[in-house]
């Protein structure tokens, strides 16, 4: 398996392991982006996010979508979205290398940290990143994650 950077053709693939992803969370109707989307947002003129992925003969068995963002204590950081790696290619250092390859293009650009969420439920996936040395900031620093939605959104605006 090769680890490298995702292309605008990888797009529709990139797209499929998103929809196994939600579906593996419990959500399969939650992805609204097409594979265009990702083609117009990734790999446009101004990009909101970057991608890596797991390349086994010409097919992609998982991925990592990563963006940049800033702490007003820290500085430069980056955001790891999703990571996921197929069922039958797990337990053989896939996700370890997708994640490396996230944390290493962090460090590359002077980032201070790496901030991921991870569902409750989870259990395998807090566990190995426990033990990578990562925080479960919600205990340890009692930080909550909110999310203000499209409509809300809008409806705050025109307020």
């Amino acid at each position: 398996v090769k680890i490298r950077p995702a292309a605008k053709e990888d797009c529709k693939q990139i797209r499929e392991l998103i929809q196994e992803l939600a579906d593996y969370e419990k959500m399969p109707d939650g992805p609204k982006i097409t594979a265009e989307d990702l083609e117009k947002d990734g790999f446009g003129d101004q990009k909101f996010f970057y991608t890596h992925v797991a390349d086994l003969d010409s097919k992609l068995v998982g991925f990592v979508l990563f963006f940049y963002t800033y702490s007003t204590w820290e500085g430069k950081s980056v955001y790891m979205e999703d990571l996921y790696v197929q069922p039958e290619h797990r337990g053989k250092g896939v996700g370890t290398k997708l994640w490396k390859s996230v944390v290493s293009a962090a460090l590359d650009t002077g980032c201070s940290r790496c901030n991921f969420q991870v569902l409750d439920w989870n259990k395998p996936s807090i566990e190995y990143y426990k033990r990578q040395g990562a925080v479960d900031l919600s205990a340890a620093e009692g930080w909550l994650s909110f999310r203000l939605h499209k409509e809300q959104m809008v409806k705050m605006v025109q307020s």
